[in-house]
């Protein structure tokens, strides 16, 4: 996916809300800005949204010295699922469908992003998992429900830290020793790491490797060997977030993009409402007509 103008705003919003977790110093707020634009000024507009992404954490890196700015709000996500965990797989084995709920609660967890929502708040968080359990997902879920059992190596690309916790009520419910979880390769945005992955129990469920790369996406030819050798041994890729959405080859009839949609580019692109919930898939990309891989 290239970067649109409409990706322009949210980008600079982006700067801002990560240079204000760092710093109150207005100043530096305002130097950050500054070298957000000139950066987009001169950006190639063909890159993903998720490329501009990491050169503007450098950006605030390099003005501010802190090249983790989000590492207190992973920990308080993350801390934060882990509480209401219990609750979540209460509700999973509750169900009459588990796997489905566990499926919607899991897109219900990639409401945590403080790339599209600077402001987020638990509030919003427990909205968004009502929300989950009393709509039905946009796109393809009885696919690939139907695909989690027939896989033999499942490929899972994670988005962000306390998301992961989410993920976790999948996992439970299948054959983990065929499911290979993907972090991202350094600190961006929220982003789950390894260290996030250790917090909150996900090495202890499954193997677990990051990408190699430090991007709020999946950009291929940035991973690591090891990564692209996962990629390519899977035969179902599980591709979490609006950022994997964005880098990733919609033309692979392995993968499955799940996430919820809340921008509005992103929102066209895959032909679903804003807000919707998303399970996308090639072989209902023309307004998800049947069809099976």
């Amino acid at each position: 996916m290239k970067t649109y103008n409409d990706c322009i705003p949210c980008l600079v919003r982006q700067s801002l809300g990560a240079a204000r977790l760092v710093t109150d110093n207005e100043d530096v707020h305002r130097n950050v800005l500054k070298k957000t634009l000139a950066a987009m000024a001169v950006m190639d507009m063909k890159q993903s949204p998720p490329m501009m992404a990491r050169l503007i954490q450098q950006t605030i890196a390099e003005v501010t010295g802190n090249k983790d700015p989000y590492k207190e709000v992973k920990q308080q996500f993350n801390r934060f699922s882990l509480e209401i965990y219990p609750d979540l797989e209460a509700r999973v084995n509750q169900s009459d469908l588990p796997l489905k709920t566990a499926v919607q609660l899991a897109i219900a967890g990639n409401i945590i992003d403080f790339g599209a929502i600077s402001n987020l708040d638990k509030k919003t968080v427990f909205t968004t998992i009502d929300h989950a359990l009393t709509h039905e997902v946009k796109g393809d879920m009885d696919n690939l429900i139907q695909i989690f059992d027939k896989a033999r190596h499942i490929l899972w690309i994670a988005d962000n830290a306390g998301e992961i916790v989410f993920d976790r009520l999948v996992l439970n419910l299948i054959d983990t020793k065929k499911v290979i979880f993907v972090v991202r390769g350094g600190a961006i945005l929220n982003d789950a790491t390894i260290e996030d992955a250790d917090k909150t129990g996900i090495r202890d469920l499954v193997t677990t490797i990051d990408s190699g790369a430090a991007i709020p996406g999946t950009v291929l030819n940035e991973c690591s060997k090891s990564f692209l050798q996962a990629f390519d041994r899977a035969d179902l890729i599980i591709a979490k977030g609006q950022g994997n959405y964005e880098t990733l080859p919609h033309d692979d009839k392995r993968i499955f993009f799940l996430f919820k949609a809340k921008c509005p580019v992103v929102a066209e692109l895959a032909q679903v409402n804003l807000n919707d919930m998303v399970v996308w898939n090639q072989t209902r990309k023309h307004g998800f007509q049947s069809g099976t891989i």
